[in-house]
């Protein structure tokens, strides 16, 4: 009988809110070693298997540890550095964007351009521009004023 008094007691004493648990991280000194490989390196192909040897780890261990550190995984982490480098020379230089793709580590602009505006909101050119304050470009007017357009189209409509 006092087995089950007890049985009772634990799982009554586990429905009370517990403390988050702990998740395993990469101890301070390993993410420095590992922040400044990536900043140094970000413009290169930087994978999973480089930086754990970089820390003397398994990727597969490495993976988990860094992101349960810095909150994101790897491949996340050198895309916002690497998208942090794109603004500022967006920002600050005349560089074509194809010279800043291949600066901060992609292969084709194309490539960047589609990280790019998934990561920031707006493609590379819209952010230099309103970096710089200045507006778009308005698009073109036509060459035929719109309500002559309009007055066109009604005429080509049979009339019943």
């Amino acid at each position: 009988m006092d087995i089950q008094v007890a049985n009772m007691q634990t799982r009554a004493s586990s429905s009370l809110p517990q403390p988050p648990a702990r998740r395993a991280a990469l101890a301070p000194h390993r993410v420095n070693t590992v922040v400044a490989y990536i900043e140094e390196h970000a413009a290169e192909t930087v994978g999973v298997k480089k930086l754990a040897t970089v820390v003397n780890m398994s990727p597969f261990h490495f993976a988990r540890m860094f992101k349960g550190a810095l909150g994101v995984p790897p491949h996340a982490y050198i895309t916002n550095v690497r998208m942090e480098r794109a603004k500022r020379l967006l920002a600050t230089s005349n560089m074509s964007l194809r010279e800043i793709a291949t600066t901060v580590g992609y292969q084709t602009q194309a490539h960047f351009t589609g990280v790019f505006h998934k990561q920031v909101g707006m493609t590379p050119r819209t952010y230099r521009l309103s970096s710089r304050g200045q507006n778009l470009p308005a698009p073109a007017a036509p060459s035929v004023p719109i309500r002559e357009t309009i007055r066109q189209q009604e005429s080509l409509v049979p009339q019943i």
